[in-house]
């Protein structure tokens, strides 16, 4: 039975049996357990979201494998007014595969073939683990110019639906910059599904819009010349000098980099498998950098007084450890896990990165806890530009009052944030490709089925809106 504290649109057992029907009994799910697990991703890091979102999930579960199937599947949802709630890897984080309202989670993990890797260009069905994807396009000379450090479990469609950067981003810049994309193809959730294909610039339209206008069926990345990737781990007692040779290194741009964290000493104690590598009370930073500039990095590290805990050469396939799974939000995970109670932020920084932040520790003293990545920003007409410090702290969960009160304080400061205590697309940062975000999915969703609520201003049936839970900055 589902929770009655939560309205859920129902997907009755003469549904079930249509769907039965489109892709076999075995791949539609009705046992309880399984659509839980298969309603939720890791919107836990936010208590926020885990109070909000707890009682949440779909009423039914479907896998599809292929792309006459999904649209199938889209053609019913439609007829039966039903909620359809994509779902690849579900390693995300704000709770965007979770559906508000019950209805149906589309699982499209089984659509999962690399169609081409051609020109630098590889053309891709959304379920492909990124870290199959990744192996394959080495084998041809390439590498992906952006990856999330969930690499292993999440699929390169949930990546582009709601990831924004990660590794590589130091070179290449987010998903979001202007090429990284070069084409997704959607199906529409209509009557009779239609492909819509968007290119270059207006593949933004779809980028981070977490499924809700357009089903993406495939997808066209461009790739960057393979390199052989050093890891690197450098670590020092004073934090000072730690954070000067990273600041040095991120914005050499002489330097091949396709990883660069900086973290504080209180997160070594939580990174276990790496205990050898990090002494107690020692900032480090973590590093890929083309190998051919190994050797120097070393000698300038050391000879500032820094230790040089460790050079893992570059090896194909990479194998345990990577340094970049305790970067990014793995760096996170690894906190929460270790400390419950705590939760993260994400804030863009400026030069003066380091003064700030050391602002906003004075204000909350012992409950911030810093860890910087460096992502190439946009420079004019679609060119890379600068490098840009990204600050995801660990954060003290106190309650949302206090959140709001670091928020803030940090936009006092001058830093700007993106709300990750939020599903809904109109309460996070707004992306300047928002109205034609909002423009497509009145054309690719008309009833407001795909993933209703999660873009509170677009169309959804009236008994979904009531259902709708409220988030931090709900006004």
């Amino acid at each position: 039975m589902m929770p009655t504290t939560v309205g859920f649109v129902p997907v009755s057992p003469d549904l079930v049996a249509e769907l039965q029907l489109i892709v076999g009994h075995e791949h539609v799910i009705t046992a309880e357990a399984e659509v839980e697990t298969l309603s939720k991703d890791c919107y836990w890091y936010s208590p926020v979201l885990k109070s909000r979102l707890e009682a949440h999930r779909a009423s039914a579960a479907v896998k599809v494998a292929t792309v006459d199937e999904l649209r199938a599947v889209l053609a019913l949802a439609f007829r039966h007014d039903l909620p359809v709630t994509l779902r690849g890897g579900a390693t995300g984080n704000y709770g965007q595969c979770i559906p508000l309202c019950g209805g149906l989670v589309v699982d499209v993990t089984g659509m999962d073939r690399i169609l081409k890797i051609e020109d630098g260009v590889v053309t891709t069905e959304p379920g492909v683990r990124v870290i199959n994807l990744e192996r394959a396009v080495r084998e041809q000379g390439w590498e992906m110019r952006c990856l999330p450090s969930t690499w292993v479990k999440s699929t390169i469609g949930g990546f582009i639906a709601g990831g924004s950067a990660g590794i590589g981003s130091i070179s290449w810049g987010g998903l979001r910059h202007q090429g990284m994309i070069k084409r997704i193809k959607l199906l529409t959730l209509e009557a009779e599904p239609r492909e819509r294909v968007l290119e270059e610039a207006d593949a933004l339209q779809a980028f981070h819009t977490y499924g809700t206008n357009g089903v993406i069926i495939e997808l066209q990345l461009r790739l960057a010349p393979a390199r052989r990737w050093d890891q690197i781990a450098i670590t020092g007692p004073d934090w000072s000098s730690v954070a000067a040779f990273a600041t040095r290194v991120a914005y050499d741009d002489a330097i091949p980099k396709r990883l660069l964290s900086l973290l504080e000493p209180s997160f070594g104690a939580s990174f276990k498998p790496l205990q050898k590598w990090l002494p107690a009370g020692h900032a480090f930073i973590w590093l890929e950098v083309d190998e051919a500039h190994t050797e120097r990095l070393v000698q300038e590290a050391r000879q500032q007084g820094l230790h040089v805990s460790t050079v893992i050469p570059h090896h194909e396939p990479k194998r345990q450890p990577m340094l970049m799974e305790y970067g990014w939000n793995h760096s996170t995970l690894w906190m929460l896990k270790a400390h419950p109670g705590h939760t993260y932020l994400q804030l863009g920084m400026g030069a003066d990165f380091l003064e700030k932040s050391a602002r906003l520790q004075a204000r909350f003293p012992g409950q911030i806890h810093l860890h910087f990545e460096f992502i190439r920003g946009n420079g004019p007409d679609g060119k890379l530009g600068r490098v840009i410090p990204v600050l995801i702290p660990v954060i003290e969960f106190v309650s949302e009052d206090h959140l709001r009160a670091v928020i803030d304080y940090a936009a006092e400061l001058g830093i700007a944030g993106n709300n990750p205590h939020t599903c809904y697309l109109d309460e996070a940062a707004r992306a300047p490709e928002f109205a034609a975000q909002l423009a497509l999915k009145y054309q690719t969703d008309p009833k407001g089925l795909l993933n209703p609520g999660k873009i509170r201003s677009g169309p959804m049936p009236s008994s979904v809106r009531a259902m709708l839970p409220r988030f931090l900055f709900t006004t």
